[in-house]
């Protein structure tokens, strides 16, 4: 199915070639010009704008900024894009991504200094967490694990173990685990009944579709945590709904698996 428009164009920010000030202007002594490098791309803008929709605070910080891969494409309207630019991140280590949810192509993202403040937070053995992010979460882009190379790091069992209980790693099969997210369950748990919700609500209106704006002004009470917006981005980006445009604003169309 194609996607459709994108949830704010205006927050799409392109790269440019280094832009230097007028003569005319008065920068004072100290201006700078701008570099394309300082200048985010679309994907690391969008993930920079569904991170801050992310109210840590409300999870006690049990819980870091977590951002599924899907919401990215209900703002970015280039899956391709996306991907290519994901996998830039990826290898410059500024995010990490986990494999989270049912399915088998679901993944979410996690910024990586995020990532090693929620770790140092969640544990109590600061030399093994010191030596896994040194290790695995700055050394590699995998998302999962096995025993040869953990081994390879210096993990022993026990520190395997340790790590498993912390929610560091999670067991994929014998002798493998997925990198995890201690608390992950919790934002899992909040993000499904909101969703849920969502969904529950446009399929009780007539002909199974609603006015985005009419939609976000409803007080429901399974979107609070994680905010109305951040969880329009899940519905949109997983493709539960279809957005179409009309003279009366964005329509959500329900789609029936």
């Amino acid at each position: 199915m194609k996607r459709r428009a994108h949830i704010l164009d205006a927050f799409k920010t392109r790269k440019k070639p280094r832009i230097a000030p007028s003569h005319d202007a008065d920068w004072g002594d100290d201006h700078q010009s701008i570099s394309a490098e300082d200048i985010p791309n679309d994907t690391k803008a969008s993930l920079l704008l569904l991170r801050s929709l992310f109210n840590t605070k409300v999870f006690e910080d049990r819980v870091p900024a977590i951002i599924f891969k899907h919401q990215v494409y209900s703002i970015v309207n280039n899956k391709t894009l996306v991907d290519q630019q994901i996998s830039e991140m990826r290898e410059t280590k500024e995010i990490k991504l986990f494999r989270l949810g049912k399915e088998a192509d679901e993944f979410c993202i996690v910024f990586t200094d995020n990532y090693k403040d929620h770790l140092r937070k969640q544990f109590t053995n600061s030399d093994i967490i010191a030596k896994f992010i040194d290790t695995v979460v700055m050394e590699t882009t995998d998302v999962s694990l096995n025993k040869t190379k953990m081994v390879e790091f210096g993990f022993t069992d026990k520190d395997i173990t340790h790590l498993l209980r912390g929610g560091a790693l999670n067991v994929r099969d014998v002798g493998s685990w997925w990198l995890a997210i201690p608390g992950a369950g919790l934002f899992i748990k909040n993000l499904v009944k909101g969703r849920e919700s969502l969904v529950r609500t446009i399929r009780k209106s007539k002909y199974k579709e609603m006015l985005q704006s009419e939609l976000e002004a409803r007080k429901l009470q399974a979107v609070k945590k994680l905010s109305m917006q951040f969880h329009m981005h899940d519905i949109i980006g997983a493709e539960l709904v279809t957005k179409i445009q009309t003279t009366s604003g964005t329509l959500l169309r329900l789609v029936e698996s």
